[in-house]
């Protein structure tokens, strides 16, 4: 009890301590000063008939917003209002920090049905962000509206209004800061892709070049940035094809021959499609940081195999992907072979070897769907390698302990499994489970974006 007396006697003679009352601890505590100002400001417009609105999409969906945008230390608020009167009337306000009082330093303007999303992109080497604002537009599904700001010398500056499909910030021509990337149709009609580049001093976006997408395409579904071999920045554009459910890659470069798209191009004269009939998108395949493009190789079935396993399904065509990388110099470079199940969110990498003397059959049974992978060398006697199995359901991990099964990987509902059969050693092809393991990945990311 003395010990405790001590204790509560020694805090009392500690310096600048004190002990607020129930009473004050009890009170609401007092907005800043600067908070009192931003609320100020934006009182004063909807009181004059604006009410605050948010981004429908995107990261950044507050109504009132908070960035640096000059880099001085003080975030900017940026605040989202419509007209009560015309409320397809949008008003973008930008307030400035001064000590402890916002002040207005301008607004931008536009008709729409609603805010699509609201980024912030670097527009100098160093570092000051812009404004980028997407607009959904009245009765138009496929155009959308675009604003792009600047907050220069205090004063927030329109640089770009135009309209677009698809777009994309990246920084092309890698000297820190964003280039802005638009897919649109021009007045034939063409899709086509548009360069927009944030010069130094400029006033405006310049357009730095126009290039066509492949004629096939129909609609873009995913746009990435990503590198090309000799880790030249680039965009990749994925789009659908018609009358199809699989995708075609446009590769879109800047650099001293300007703005272009190099799936069009041919250094050794032949046309190489990145057309392939599965949903598979380019990616970064084997972890090298150069982005590669799928193309699909049809992996022979035939009834021999589809018998040899005891199969519920199986005479759907099923393919490799080869992995390409690209690049501006020469022409693109295989670097790996994969089996990719996209519905079941895995892909197994395929070796040389492999390549010419194996196939898939499926199977599918009550919480469990069976990659049965056969070396069809010998035709009439096809050998089973492995069967990659997909459980799922409250006795996944029971079937999946089974002293047949060696597991491979598990998520939060299902458990991936392997089993080797007894006469997988008469193939040359064959692979114990070291192998197996390594050669099989789950797939982290969406293929469609």
């Amino acid at each position: 009890m003395k010990r405790i007396f001590l204790f509560i006697a020694c805090l009392s003679l500690l310096s600048g301590c004190t002990f607020k009352s129930g009473d004050e601890l009890l009170k609401t505590p007092k907005p800043s000063t600067t908070y009192e100002s931003l609320q100020k400001q934006i009182n004063n417009i909807t009181s004059q008939g604006a009410i605050a609105v948010s981004p429908q999409a995107g990261e950044n969906r507050n109504t009132v917003q908070l960035m640096d945008l000059d880099l001085d230390g003080e975030d900017e608020a940026v605040a989202f209002f419509c007209e009560s009167k015309n409320p397809d009337k949008f008003h973008i306000y930008v307030f400035q920090r001064e000590n402890e009082e916002y002040i207005s330093a301008g607004s931008v303007s536009s008709t729409a049905a609603q805010i699509n999303s609201v980024s912030y992109p670097t527009l100098s080497p160093h570092g000051q962000k812009g404004i980028l604002i997407s607009w959904k537009l009245s009765g138009d599904n496929s155009t959308s509206g675009m604003t792009v700001c600047a907050f220069s010398n205090e004063k927030l500056i329109s640089l770009l209004e135009t309209t677009y499909q698809s777009f994309i910030t990246s920084d092309l021509d890698n000297n820190g800061t964003d280039d802005l990337i638009l897919f649109t149709k021009d007045e034939t009609n063409r899709r086509i892709a548009q360069l927009y580049i944030k010069e130094e001093n400029a006033s405006k976006l310049t357009l730095k070049g126009e290039a066509i997408l492949s004629p096939e395409t129909q609609n873009i579904v995913s746009l990435k940035q990503g590198l090309l071999r000799g880790y030249q920045h680039a965009i990749f554009a994925e789009s659908k094809v018609e009358l199809s459910t699989g995708l075609m890659t446009d590769i879109f470069v800047y650099d001293s021959d300007g703005f272009r798209n190099i799936t069009l191009e041919s250094e050794d004269g032949v046309k190489h499609s990145t057309y392939r009939p599965v949903s598979v998108p380019s990616t970064d395949v084997n972890n090298d940081q150069v982005t590669e493009v799928p193309l699909a190789i049809l992996m022979p079935l035939s009834s021999s195999t589809s018998n040899s396993v005891n199969s519920s399904t199986s005479s759907d065509a099923a393919y490799m992907l080869d992995w390409y990388a690209f690049s501006t110099g020469d022409a693109p470079v295989r670097v790996c072979t994969t089996y990719q199940n996209v519905s079941e969110n895995w892909q197994f990498m395929i070796s040389d070897a492999w390549r010419k003397s194996v196939t898939v059959v499926k199977s599918t049974d009550e919480n469990e769907t069976k990659t049965t992978f056969l070396d069809y060398s010998s035709q009439n006697n096809p050998v089973e390698l492995l069967t990659i199995h997909r459980l799922t359901g409250d006795m996944r991990s029971y079937y999946a302990s089974q002293e047949s099964m060696f597991e491979l990987a598990r998520t939060a509902t299902e458990i991936y499994t392997a089993s080797i059969p007894e006469n997988a050693v008469n193939s040359q092809l064959k692979l114990d489970y070291d192998q197996i393991k390594e050669r099989f990945s789950i797939i982290s990311q969406s293929w469609s974006n």
